[in-house]
């Protein structure tokens, strides 16, 4: 199997578009064409190709081809005279359009088409702007089966966007193929089909990391143009570099800013001779990597010198306003161009929609007024866009640092903290980057609001810098693991301790180091956990909130808000100088006021001569020590026991592993025979691989956490712990550790069968008696005759309902903010113990802990069985209403209960400010889920992402029929 010429254009379908390599693959004599997507245009590392179709070219295939220079009702393009090729490919009765660069790139795939389907035609025979049908049928030679293409193809239709949700047994349907992985088809194959790629011709290399027609406007939706976040889905942007400036795709870029495709793709296929660079914060993926990668580390000094760079810094809550005119009394207050700028926002939009869809007028709006804002003389290209609701972040470098900023080492992540953490309301978006041999990353957060809420601020900033996970490298990359860390953003913190009119004259004076002293991130800084090595230049400018709109006077409303130093800009790390830290009062739309920083950092840059030599030594150096010892290790203990773990409680204990040997050591914990995962869903283990040095030892964090996504599994008849882990050394032998415990029964994660059989607390139900309510069926056999009784709904539900309506029918935010964790864990105890009679916490607590305890049930509220149907009838209230007369009573009853609470805290809007949209949002995510066991649709397709919206779409319209209308049947 040959491949013959490779591509890369745009491809749409039912207008749906998505950028892909075209590749042209022989075999015999049958020829076929390979679609293959990518994480980034061009290709920036060796995992991020797929195979995503196989298209016969037969007799059922036809083209033809046209040219586009004009506006288009699919691709947004600027009328200008250079020609974007369309190449129309009919496969039986689909229609494929291809859009292509230039007339040449056109040409070059319509030849080669050509040549498949007659052989004894001139290979560059048709003329650019004809209309042209190729001939039809079979190409000369051996009787063309296809047969070779099964193994690589998964949409038989021809459909590059196919999908069928009942294809389940599809293995192509829901995960993009990965040729990278072990069950590699090309393994066995001299396939590279990028060989023929024009990309090493300077003059027609692309430099944008996704193929955009010269002046083509950026659109938010569009998965290459720097993708936005849905409140409840999360779909990051995979746009790294675009040109500020006229033109999009011509400039040359020789030196290195964009990798070479051809090269990364031989590596990612398994053909030797790419190479793998060790000393440039990629992480490696062999143990013999990790280890001279170590050793180069050890080594730095040696073949390093420090160079400085500007980054600035910047950072507004601009409470859903439009741009203003210009932004450059903000971002052009320094007197040179910054190297980079860092440029963050919050409450970009705080429309109802912005919580449920995930296209934003107001990203494309403030996008365009930051790009317009940027010192003219700087020349600057983006990195990455990313936004989560209203929280957005932009990153540009000068173009001459482009080549210095591998667009396989730009990843993006966002968490969201909102209530039941889907919420995108509140919560943080970060971007990472490498500039030369210096990690640097960019978190920009929205905390939680209001005066006394500092502990819910703090409960937020922990989950950021938890959870962001930069999933592009392996292991995934962790905020704590760079050089330098810039964290931006309304961070939310007030002035605690002194009255209104206390703080308005000590600003009067002046007296902001006094006034710091009652600042909750100033008492916290240094002090506790929170921002732990974090610093804050000094602050010379009044607080940034706030303000009356289109002024600089405060806050005249009813609530009249004591002015805080809301927004916020720190940083750590080694190298960091702060050159300024000012607000900019002249900005008058929003009631905060923007904050900027610059900054002069050090970054190590590489010496390449010296590198190369320290590389060749340490390789000696491995070469001798691998020829004479094998790794050896000790571990302090191979038995765990966590004893009465509770729901949403962790445990945790250290394994310290020493190596005792002459030779580094890489160890990973493994998968057991016939198991999916190395450890069980309650069990975390950090790290589950890395490499020890000699004479060094490693700390393996184990924790134990039953949450809401393996609750269930933990029933009455199996509340034990139990796992055995596989500790492997490369080279060397296996260690068995195992791990025991005790799950407490919680009410939550008990099926809604079992619940309303139960009378009495959790805590207080005999074991046997829990063990046979939840035995499937057990509500049939129930003898009522008998003195039995049943709940109408769980007693657990009612609780909960009870409380909201008594004490927080009016408060603002229900549904929305988040609960405290300790909060919630009290709240699980009432629940599971029946005391105290009145449940702890705030009401934001316990409306999280009622959408936690529904989200636990085993089977929804509506039963999965019914999940498709439900998503079919969601236009129709009727047929809607049909569905839930055909459930289970209980799941049917409380239902009901439920969608009669919501309808009346509707009813108090006025004070309560609850939308139908988002609350029919978020219940539609609760009481509707896929059956168990169904693949997650890949969203890193275009297919996907439009499949996973449609669904949201449906359930969100499903559940408006009810909170809308009242229920009867």
């Amino acid at each position: 199997m040959t491949s013959k010429y490779c591509v890369l254009g745009r491809v749409i379908e039912d207008n749906i578009q998505a950028d892909r390599y075209i590749a042209i693959v022989q075999k015999q004599a049958d020829t076929a064409l390979f679609l293959f997507s990518s994480r980034g245009i061009p290709c920036s590392s060796e995992g991020d190709l797929s195979v995503e179709d196989v298209i016969k070219i037969n007799e059922d295939f036809h083209l033809r081809q046209n040219n586009v220079n004009r506006q288009s009702s699919i691709d947004d393009f600027d009328p200008l005279k250079n020609t974007e090729q369309v190449v129309d490919l009919y496969i039986g009765k689909k229609n494929l359009r291809v859009l292509l660069q230039d007339a040449l790139s056109a040409k070059s795939l319509i030849g080669w088409i050509q040549k498949a389907q007659n052989p004894n035609a001139p290979s560059w025979s048709l003329p650019c702007n004809l209309l042209t049908e190729l001939p039809q049928g079979a190409p000369q030679g051996l009787p063309s089966s296809f047969a070779w293409t099964d193994k690589y193809r998964h949409s038989q239709s021809g459909c590059l966007f196919a999908a069928n949700p009942h294809h389940q047994d599809n293995p192509f349907f829901h995960d993009t193929f990965n040729p990278g992985s072990t069950d590699n088809p090309f393994q066995e194959d001299v396939f590279d089909p990028l060989k023929y790629m024009n990309i090493s011709d300077g003059q027609k290399r692309v430099v944008a990391t996704d193929y955009v027609p010269r002046r083509q406007k950026a659109m938010s939706a569009d998965m290459n143009t720097g993708e936005t976040m849905s409140a409840l889905r999360k779909t990051e942007s995979r746009d790294s570099i675009d040109l500020i400036g006229d033109y999009y795709g011509d400039e040359d870029n020789t030196n290195g800013g964009v990798p070479d495709s051809l090269k990364l793709i031989t590596n990612q296929l398994g053909i030797p001779g790419s190479g793998v660079e060790l000393v440039n914060n990629l992480k490696p993926t062999t143990m013999r990597e990790h280890v001279v990668k170590h050793y180069m580390r050890q080594r730095e000094e040696e073949f390093t010198y420090k160079k400085h760079y500007t980054i600035f810094c910047g950072t507004w809550n601009v409470n859903g306003q439009n741009p203003p005119v210009t932004l450059k009394q903000w971002l052009e207050r320094v007197p040179d161009p910054p190297d980079i700028y860092v440029i963050g926002f919050q409450e970009l939009d705080l429309s109802n929609q912005a919580y449920v869809f995930s296209d934003s007028r107001k990203e494309e709006q403030w996008k365009n007024a930051v790009r317009k804002s940027l010192p003219v003389k700087g020349k600057y290209r983006k990195v990455k866009l990313i936004r989560m609701v209203g929280i957005m972040m932009l990153v540009y470098v000068k173009e001459s640092l482009v080549p210095d900023v591998p667009p396989s080492l730009v990843d993006a992540d966002t968490v969201a903290t909102g209530i039941m953490g889907i919420m995108g309301n509140k919560g943080g978006v970060g971007v990472r980057m490498t500039l030369h041999n210096t990690s640097l990353c960019f978190i920009n957060t929205h905390l939680a609001a209001h005066q006394e809420e500092y502990e819910r601020r703090n409960q937020d900033y922990r989950d950021v810098e938890s959870k962001m996970r930069f999933k592009n490298f392996a292991p995934p990359l962790t905020i704590s693991e760079h050089d330098q860390v810039f964290w931006i953003g309304d961070l939310n913190y007030r002035i605690n301790g002194l009255d209104i009119d206390k703080v308005k004259t000590m600003i009067d004076k002046m007296k902001y180091r006094d006034l710091l002293s009652y600042d909750q991130l100033h008492q916290q800084l240094g002090r506790s956990d929170v921002f732990k090595g974090y610093k804050e230049g000094i602050i010379g400018f009044r607080p940034t909130y706030k303000y009356d709109t289109g002024t600089n006077e405060w806050d005249s409303s009813e609530k009249s808000r004591i002015p805080a130093w809301c927004d916020r800009i720190l940083y750590k790390g080694a190298g960091i100088e702060q050159v300024h830290y000012i607000s900019h009062p002249d900005l008058t739309i929003s009631d905060h006021k923007p904050v900027s920083s610059l900054f002069n950092v050090e970054v190590k840059v590489v010496d390449r001569e010296k590198s190369n030599k320290v590389y060749e030594d340490v390789m000696k150096k491995l070469d001798r020590l691998e020829n004479d010892y094998l790794p050896q290790v000790k571990l302090d203990k191979t038995e765990f026991q966590f004893k009465d773990v509770m729901f949403i409680e962790k445990k945790a204990d250290i394994l310290t592993v020493c190596n005792i040997g002459q030779v580094p050591v890489e160890f990973e914990f493994i998968n057991k025979l016939e198991e999916q995962s190395y450890c069980q869903p309650w069990l975390k283990i950090t790290p589950y691989k890395s490499v020890i040095t000699p004479g060094s030892s490693c700390e393996i964090r184990l924790e134990v956490l039953v949450d809401k996504s393996c609750v269930a599994t933990l029933d009455a008849s199996n509340h034990v712990l139990d796992d055995i882990l596989v500790l492997h050394l490369t080279g060397g032998k296996d260690f068995f550790i195992t791990v025991n415990g005790n799950f407490i029964p919680s009410s939550f994660g008990c099926s809604l069968e079992a619940l309303v059989q139960m009378h009495g607390p959790i805590r207080e139900t005999p074991t046997a008696q829990l063990i046979e309510i939840e035995q499937p069926g057990s509500l049939m056999s129930r003898d009522l005759t008998q003195g039995g009784r049943l709940y109408a709904v769980p007693k657990e539900v009612w609780r909960l309902v009870d409380h909201i309506w008594h004490y927080g029918r009016d408060e603002e935010e229900l549904f929305q903010q988040r609960g405290l964790k300790n909060e919630l864990a009290a709240i699980r105890d009432c629940l599971d113990t029946g005391v105290p009679d009145k449940i702890p916490g705030s009401v934001h607590s316990v409306t999280e802990a009622l959408l936690l305890f529904l989200e636990c049930l085993p089977d929804p509220v509506i039963p999965s069985r019914v999940y498709y149907r439900s998503l079919e009838c969601s236009g129709n209230y009727m047929l809607c209403k049909q569905v839930i007369s055909e459930i289970p009573e209980h799941h049917k009853n409380l239902f009901r209960y439920l969608c009669a609470f919501l309808r009346e805290l509707l009813n108090h809007s006025d004070k309560n400010k609850l939308d139908i949209s988002i609350l029919a949002s978020i219940f539609g995510e609760i009481f509707l889920r896929p059956p168990p066991n169904t693949l997650i649709r890949s969203l890193s397709t275009p297919a996907g992402k439009a499949k996973a919206m449609e669904e949201e779409m449906k359930r969100t319209a499903f559940v408006t029929h009810f909170l809308s209308n009242e229920f009867d049947e």
